[in-house]
């Protein structure tokens, strides 16, 4: 009996359909959209605003199931791409547990260096800076410096050889050394026993360089001064949770008024200007300067950053554009944390549109360029602060 098994229809080679060619945005995954359009120097505020995309028309967001539960990142995880166990300096920060009792108070005046700015150490404080000051004795960790603040401390700890376990272990132990010691001292405080002197887990930051060891160890020691600064200037370094312009909702730090300067300059220094528009550009800097005015740019060039130093050096003050975002624990650093208690500096922020630290581009170099051209150029009626709220740390 012979079995006939079907022939195989053939397809001619070319007959398919080709598929349909995805889009550049599919392919190349969604682009950040343009904000601000780059608009010649003398535009209108309808006319920019015409530029911006509809808001109305912009499609919903995905249905979220009863369950979802919105994702909220804490600085408390470690680094996968770091093996803890091995020599490094770690920059560590433990918090209070909101039960326990405040480990130090400020005292001192930031301004006067007879008097300088420094923490006076509760009992709670007193333990734990002898348990950090013991850590020396252990031979395998370094104490290089340290602070104790009143609701957190900075540790920059030194591991000087290979470790039998991870880092954090003997983070984990040093915390309940402390709170052990604190309990048996004080057992009349009430609910000792169920109460922590920490809070759980803590936020490490590591030094891969001399460099960023010594910044850090700067930081540390600078601590308090800061701390006090930003509490005896409540209103500098309030954060903006968003100001309106052009629509545009942005992120600030600092003191707002300086938009309300009556001499603002934008600081934008370009290859492309004719020698009549550098002309006229320069005096308008030099006048600024002169007068102790504002600049405002993104200062991201060495011109850009030298014009800076000399408004500052002048009394001046400056607005700086920030091309990754403001987050909400953000604060200035170096200089521009004393002049924001000084109430000589504002940064804005453009919106994030990501976790992650973005690559600055040309495109938004150039949008930063126009904004700061805008702000300059137009009254500070234009400009809407949405809301405030204080700064805490």
């Amino acid at each position: 009996m012979t079995i006939m098994i079907p022939k195989r229809k053939s397809r001619r080679r070319g007959t398919r359909e080709p598929k349909a060619k995805e889009s550049q945005s599919r392919r190349r995954g969604t682009r950040e959209p343009d904000l601000l359009k780059l608009m010649p120097m003398n535009f209108s505020q309808e006319q920019a605003a015409n530029q911006l995309p509809d808001k109305n028309n912009q499609p919903d967001k995905k249905q979220r199931p009863a369950y979802y539960k919105e994702h909220r990142p804490h600085n408390c995880r470690r680094a996968t791409f770091h093996d803890y166990r091995r020599p490094g300096k770690y920059m560590i920060n433990l918090t209070k547990d909101p039960a326990a009792p405040a480990y130090s108070r400020l005292a001192g005046d930031p301004t006067d260096p007879q008097n300088p700015a420094r923490t006076l150490l509760s009992p709670a404080g007193e333990i734990i800076n002898r348990m950090i000051t013991d850590l020396n004795t252990y031979p395998d960790f370094e104490i290089e410096n340290h602070v104790i603040m009143p609701d957190h401390v900075h540790i920059l700890w030194r591991v000087k050889y290979d470790l039998p376990k991870d880092f954090g272990y003997y983070v984990g132990l040093f915390k309940s050394r402390c709170t052990k010691i604190w309990r048996e001292t004080f057992p009349e405080i009430p609910n000792v026993r169920s109460t922590s002197l920490f809070a759980p887990k803590f936020n490490d930051r590591i030094a891969f360089s001399e460099e960023m060891a010594i910044r850090m160890n700067n930081y540390i020691s600078d601590n308090p001064r800061r701390r006090l600064l930003a509490i005896r200037h409540p209103n500098l370094f309030n954060k903006a949770q968003r100001v309106r312009i052009l629509d545009i909702e942005l992120d600030v730090f600092g003191n707002f008024h300086l938009l309300k300067h009556p001499q603002i300059a934008a600081a934008v220094v370009s290859s492309r200007y004719t020698p009549e528009q550098r002309a006229s550009y320069e005096r308008a800097w030099e006048e600024t300067i002169r007068g102790q005015g504002v600049l405002v740019s993104p200062f991201i060039s060495k011109p850009e950053q030298e014009l800076m130093h000399r408004v500052i050096e002048e009394g001046g003050s400056v607005i700086r554009l920030i091309p990754d975002g403001i987050p909400p624990r953000y604060k200035p650093s170096g200089k521009e944390f004393t002049l924001c208690a000084e109430g000589r500096c504002l940064h804005i922020g453009m919106p994030r549109q990501s976790m992650h630290k973005e690559e600055l581009r040309r495109n938004k170099c150039l949008l930063l360029n126009n904004l700061a051209r805008w702000i300059a150029s137009h009254p500070s009626e234009s400009l809407t602060l949405i809301s405030t709220g204080s700064r805490n740390r």
